[in-house]
């Protein structure tokens, strides 16, 4: 590159009118140690007001010093132009977030940059970003479930933000459910340890330890083992819908989850129903009808979805 286009590159950056190949561009130059002393020579001409030295009054030495002086300044400003330059790319990475929703029946699996694996069901929505920050790792479940398995990094502790809590680790396994349209939030513990946190004043975070569970459902919150009770594994193989004695209202949160539809349910009423059973992507009805039969329970069709009659 020609001195005059080095010169006016320069210029240009110290205004702040490069482009981002035009910034590629400059710092390359600058890394590669080509804006050196013979480019140095023109600099006076960036100045308004020249000041001429008559040849009497030349030292040599003190010039080349003053270079190297001029010199160190330049590549300090440069440094420093740099580095803001990568900071913002660095922000804008964490800015930019890449939104997951996995199709009604399937399974997603997603492995983000820390080499962190997290497993999505049917019909969950994941946000998550281009790059971490420094300093931490924080993700989205806007609604569904998923399974994270997390790679340890004490430097940088991983949060997975739900509807209204947090759940933050350094390197472990768990599932984190949220069922936003019925205002419930379940984390289960398989491995490690988490902190839950939330944005509701006066909440005290609660800690679990593997083999707990804390479910979340409207002001209040329970903490248990789910060590001996049934449906313990975080997802299935095929990503089916499974159940092993659980509750009936949460089982149809999972379902209207799964089929991204709405079903309408008392849920204090259904929740000492028990259900079992697994269910492969069959038609919504199908499976309503078989977990509602046990129980001699019915529902209806309405213009939102389905609504379940209760128990007489």
């Amino acid at each position: 590159m020609k001195l005059s286009e080095k010169k006016n590159l320069y210029n240009r950056f110290l205004d702040g009118e490069l482009n981002d190949a035009e910034l590629d561009q400059f710092f390359q130059l600058v890394e590669n140690g080509e804006f050196d002393i013979d480019y140095l020579e023109v600099m006076p001409d960036l100045d308004e007001e020249r000041v001429i030295v008559r040849p009497a009054a030349k030292r040599p030495v003190f010039k080349l010093l003053s270079k190297i002086a001029v010199a160190a300044s330049l590549l300090m400003i440069a440094g420093l132009g740099y580095w803001s330059y990568r900071r913002a790319e660095s922000i804008k990475q964490q800015s930019i977030f890449t939104i997951v929703e996995v199709p009604v029946g399937s399974m997603k699996i997603i492995t983000l940059t820390d080499h962190s694996v997290i497993t999505l069901t049917s019909g969950s929505v994941f946000k998550y970003p281009a790059a971490f920050a420094d300093h931490h790792r924080r993700v989205f479940l806007v609604k569904g479930k998923a399974f994270f398995q997390i790679a340890k990094d004490k430097t940088k502790p991983f949060t997975v933000f739900s509807a209204k809590l947090s759940t933050t680790v350094l390197g472990t396994s768990f599932t984190v459910e949220n069922y936003r349209n019925y205002g419930v939030e379940k984390i289960r513990l398989f491995t490690g340890r988490v902190e839950i946190g939330s944005r509701e004043k006066g909440f005290s975070p609660v800690l679990l330890r593997p083999g707990q569970q804390y479910m979340h459902n409207g002001l209040s919150g329970i903490r248990s083992i789910f060590a001996s009770a049934g449906d313990v594994q975080p997802h299935t193989e095929d990503g089916a819908l499974q159940f092993d004695g659980t509750a009936l209202s949460e089982a149809l949160m999972r379902v209207a989850s799964y089929y991204n539809i709405d079903l309408q349910f008392d849920q204090h009423r259904l929740s000492s129903y028990a259900i079992s059973g697994k269910f492969s992507n069959e038609p919504i009805e199908d499976v309503l009808h078989t977990l509602l039969f046990t129980h001699h329970l019915k529902f209806k069709k309405i213009p939102e979805g389905y609504r379940i009659m209760n128990p007489t």
